[in-house]
């Protein structure tokens, strides 16, 4: 296995392009920024009026994927 050199300030370059890339992630996934359309408004709304014992448990979900 042939191991590429790589400097510090690759590195360094790589570190600030990711943190960029996440300060415009964090923009997009803040509260304050969301818009959520009116049917997904509805959905939220009806979902809330169900009883907790209509929603499957955790572990119901981990069986049925994992």
């Amino acid at each position: 296995m042939k191991m590429n050199s790589i400097t510090l300030e690759q590195v360094n370059e790589n570190i600030l392009a990711m943190k960029k890339e996440l300060d415009e992630i964090k923009i997009y996934i803040e509260e304050g920024n969301m818009e959520l359309s009116e049917e997904t408004k509805k959905q939220i709304e009806e979902s809330r009026k169900k009883p907790l014992s209509q929603f499957k448990s955790q572990k119901e979900i981990e069986k049925k994927f994992l």
